[in-house]
């Protein structure tokens, strides 16, 4: 049986959406569980990455899920194999956190379409000093970890997206998300309960405007994920 990339998934409506696109067309086979209510897989070598999606709960909230300290403890020793990995909003959080980056909770308040200011030179973002459309979807704030490149920031939020070594990256903001799966998102109370008045108004409108840049962003970070895997193997 041939390595998979895991995708651990949190809630039922947040699943891979492009992240899984992008794998399929590279021809890259994964599977997506949950650590939260059931153990984490023991053998390493059945993964050829690692993806992690986003969540409610807090990265550090191990009373209440602790399956959220498995995901610590695998991306710990991910890194430390080199396996290629991404995170996502909570995925982004659990990563920073599992390698020693402090947690603010309710330090930010970014919610709804926004943009994130490009803040070291990189192969998916582009130019230091540029700006690019993105989906935000968070309350926490990862600090970044130790040897870690921060490439993206926001006033609230000073660590965007990262980079460790070669073949780590995270992002806090939503690069995974279409339209359809932000349709889904809306049509959960949890996620449009958290929406201002306004925003819920114009969310969708907002996304689809900056959809084709925001696509093109998840294309390369996604892109390079796959290669990644496909390089390893």
């Amino acid at each position: 049986m041939p390595r998979s990339v895991l995708i651990l998934q949190h809630v039922p409506w947040e699943r891979p959406a492009i992240l899984g696109d992008v794998l399929t067309s590279h021809q890259v086979p994964w599977l997506s569980r949950s650590f939260l209510y059931g153990p984490p897989p023991t053998n390493l070598s059945e993964i050829s990455g690692l993806a992690i999606l986003g969540g409610p709960m807090g990265a550090l909230d191990y009373e209440r899920y602790p399956g959220l300290r498995d995901e610590a403890d695998l991306v710990r020793s991910v890194v430390e194999r080199g396996i290629p990995l991404v995170g996502i909003c909570l995925g982004h959080q659990i990563l920073s956190t599992a390698l020693g980056g402090a947690l603010h909770s309710g330090a930010a308040d970014e919610v709804g379409m926004g943009t994130v200011d490009v803040i070291a030179d990189d192969r998916v973002f582009g130019a230091t000093g540029s700006t690019t459309p993105v989906l935000h979807w968070h309350y926490d704030v990862a600090e970044a970890p130790d040897g870690a490149t921060v490439l993206a920031s926001t006033d609230q939020t000073p660590n965007q997206a990262l980079r460790l070594g070669e073949v780590t990256f995270s992002t806090q903001f939503h690069v995974e998300v279409d339209r359809h799966m932000l349709d889904r998102w809306l049509a959960v109370d949890e996620m449009a309960d958290e929406l201002d008045p306004p925003t819920r108004l114009t969310i969708q409108a907002d996304f689809d405007a900056s959809a084709t840049r925001m696509r093109e962003l998840a294309n390369r970070a996604f892109s390079e994920f796959a290669e990644a895997v496909l390089f390893r193997d």
